[in-house]
């Protein structure tokens, strides 16, 4: 009798789930997210989670940076993980399935991911007007795709809003995903100032430098953006009149390349001449502090550069 029970018990078990949970079929530009918990805003938490993770790479630092001269002091190892991963609130998701079996909560959500371009042609004003754009967000892959599509140059501002990266026009909020993201990085210079790195592409425990061409005595500074917007400073103000390399040959600086995803990921490098010392107080020198969620500061940098003198290089780090 009791090997008969669980042999009629196991396939009420087994079915004991929602006959669509992780089945429903969705248009090619919705993405649907699953969640469950014994919570029902749990479970939309969830589902909602799970919608985010296709739209950005997990917050974890990815370059490895094992002796970094900031301001002229020598740190010990910078190294850095985190595997603190904040809930995103998401606009615009709707919860297509909602069931409850016995204590659990089982919820479908679909959210609308159609292309930037179509959804803002959806909101915005029929009557508008050029507007002077970010001098670094104008060149940059999105903006220039924008920009054809709308046929009108307008100031978009990027802003950091419930855990997610979001392109803000008027009252107009649209979160970007990590691909669109990705066109915020582009290489940009001028005739005084570039700024390469010894590969474009990377994989990781590559050693990776700086070459950096200068024409102005003044300052140099050295800021990277990491693929999830966070920002942090390399160098601070080098005094500088010539060409250099950083890390150069003798300097016991070295930088190393890791990637923890399973995906490739891009980040940005930037450096910025100033005739005069760069107050660069908002961002953090490359540490642990590097993680904190206060470190997600790419659109103040983005404000910045609109008024300074900077180049830009982009580079691709692999999955191992």
């Amino acid at each position: 009798m009791f090997k008969t029970f669980f042999i009629v018990l196991l396939p009420t078990l087994l079915l004991a789930v929602p006959s669509w949970l992780y089945n429903i079929e969705s248009d090619h530009n919705d993405i649907i997210g699953y969640g469950v918990s014994s919570s029902l805003k749990e479970a939309k938490q969830n589902a909602m989670a799970d919608i985010t993770q296709y739209m950005s790479v997990s917050v974890e630092s990815s370059t490895d940076i094992s002796m970094s001269d900031i301001n002229g002091k020598i740190q010990n190892s910078a190294s850095a993980s985190s595997k603190i991963k904040s809930k995103a609130i998401l606009n615009g998701v709707k919860f297509i399935k909602v069931e409850q079996i016995g204590e659990l909560w089982y919820i479908a959500a679909k959210y609308d991911n159609s292309p930037l371009d179509i959804k803002l042609k959806k909101l915005l004003p029929k009557d508008l007007k050029d507007e002077k754009q970010n001098s670094y967000l104008k060149k940059t892959p999105l903006f220039i795709s924008l920009n054809k599509s709308i046929k009108r140059e307008l100031d978009y501002r990027l802003i950091r809003k419930n855990n997610l990266w979001q392109l803000k026009y008027s009252d107009i909020l649209l979160p970007i995903n990590q691909d669109n993201f990705y066109k915020l990085f582009s290489n940009q210079s001028t005739n005084n100032l570039s700024i390469k790195a010894n590969k474009k592409i990377y994989v990781p425990n590559n050693d990776m430098y700086f070459s950096v061409k200068n024409r102005k005595e003044g300052y140099i500074s050295i800021l990277y953006v990491e693929h999830n917007g966070k920002v942090g400073v390399l160098l601070a103000n080098q005094k500088s009149s010539k060409d250099f390399r950083y890390p150069d040959l003798k300097s016991s600086d070295a930088f190393k390349i890791s990637n923890p995803y399973k995906k490739s990921i891009q980040e940005l490098y930037i450096a910025i001449y100033t005739k005069n010392r760069l107050n660069l107080d908002e961002f953090e020198n490359v540490s642990e502090n590097l993680l904190d969620e206060s470190n997600y500061n790419f659109e103040k940098l983005i404000s910045k550069l609109d008024k300074l003198n900077f180049s830009t290089f982009s580079i691709k780090i692999r999955e191992r």
